[in-house]
């Protein structure tokens, strides 16, 4: 395909639709998976704030396995998992019938076949799969599609990485109904608080809530050197790197070393459960907001783990650090 004819294809081929909320919308999940025994369990959940929330289940049996419910939205950014999230893919859920065909072990590469957004999310995944560099393809796309939510969704994902002007003159072409949903209000969000942070800079101060609703900020930890660490309870990266992070923690935390961690978390409880299983010890606060907290929001997270290493002097002196790295600076800067 020439450059002419892929740009023409990115502006023609994805149909706008409207995306307003209904009552409800029922659907119906018909799957078929290969290489898992009879009893196993699956998993569809609400993935649209960022983490993983059950809101089915269903029983492999010959193979087959059925979801069926109604969803509040016309449409709902959903997964399909196994309990350990080993084999998991994210889809787009929503009323009729979506058909799933997989493999154990290859989720990802799954058949989905559903509603028109499905259909848009696979044409533009087939595209992006046969280019090296996508983030230019995707910027196209949300220019050519100012009136899909494949294209607000896309952007909450380049909000850190493309420029704030950049980000502003997509989101202001974006249609009212796009505006309107939870990835058109992220970005608006992402928009007003944002403080486009890079390494050398000076720390934004913030406050949010600990586990016993007390109200801590960054800035309590100043003159000491702090990793300003962004998290979730629902982050499966995350949770592996707690050890890691625990076990440098408790080796440099007499030299002077804190760790602030800030999860996005709607459920206070699970976070609260999350933080005793993996044994933190360091102050944990969050503002149950989830994928719209306000301190990620300003440092720009779009991913997690994430982390910002910031100096006695309170600098920024480095940007997604772990193990051997993370310590290699502490013992560098300490």
């Amino acid at each position: 395909m020439t450059k002419t004819n892929l740009l023409f294809f990115i502006a023609t081929f994805f149909l706008s639709s409207s995306f307003g909320q209904t009552k409800k919308a029922d659907y119906k999940v018909e799957g078929k998976v290969q290489g898992y025994s009879n009893g196993t369990k699956l998993y569809l959940n609400d993935v649209s704030e960022g983490y993983y929330k059950q809101i089915d289940s269903a029983i492999i049996f010959n193979d087959t396995f059925t979801f069926s419910g109604s969803i509040k939205s016309k449409y709902l950014k959903s997964s399909i998992s196994t309990t350990d999230f080993d084999d998991r893919v994210i889809f787009w859920l929503a009323g009729g019938t979506t058909f799933f065909s997989a493999a154990k072990g290859n989720f990802k590469k799954a058949v989905i076949i559903g509603s028109k957004i499905q259909r848009e999310q696979n044409a533009l995944t087939k595209l992006l799969d046969t280019i090296e560099y996508t983030e230019p393809i995707e910027y196209l796309f949300i220019k050519n599609n100012p009136k899909s939510i494949i294209s607000a969704h896309t952007l909450t994902f380049y909000c850190s990485t493309l420029s704030k002007d950049t980000v502003s003159v997509l989101y202001n072409s974006f249609s009212k109904e796009v505006k309107s949903t939870d990835f058109g209000k992220k970005i608006f969000d992402f928009l007003s608080l944002n403080q486009n942070i890079k390494i050398g800079d000076k720390f934004v101060d913030f406050s949010q809530t600990d586990t016993s609703n007390k109200k801590i900020n960054l800035s309590d930890f100043k003159g000491k050197v702090i990793l300003l660490e962004f998290w979730g309870s629902w982050c499966g990266p995350c949770r592996e790197e707690n050890p890691s992070l625990l076990k440098i923690y408790n080796d440099y935390r007499s030299m002077g070393f804190e760790i602030f961690g800030v999860a996005t978390e709607t459920d206070k409880k699970q976070w609260i459960k999350a933080i005793k299983t993996d044994g933190l010890t360091w102050t944990n606060v969050t503002d149950l907001k989830g994928s719209r907290n306000k301190a990620a929001l300003i440092y720009g997270v779009s991913g997690y783990p994430m982390n910002f290493l910031i100096d006695r002097n309170g600098t920024i002196v480095a940007k997604e650090v772990y193990g051997d790295n993370l310590r290699k600076l502490l013992i560098k800067i300490m």
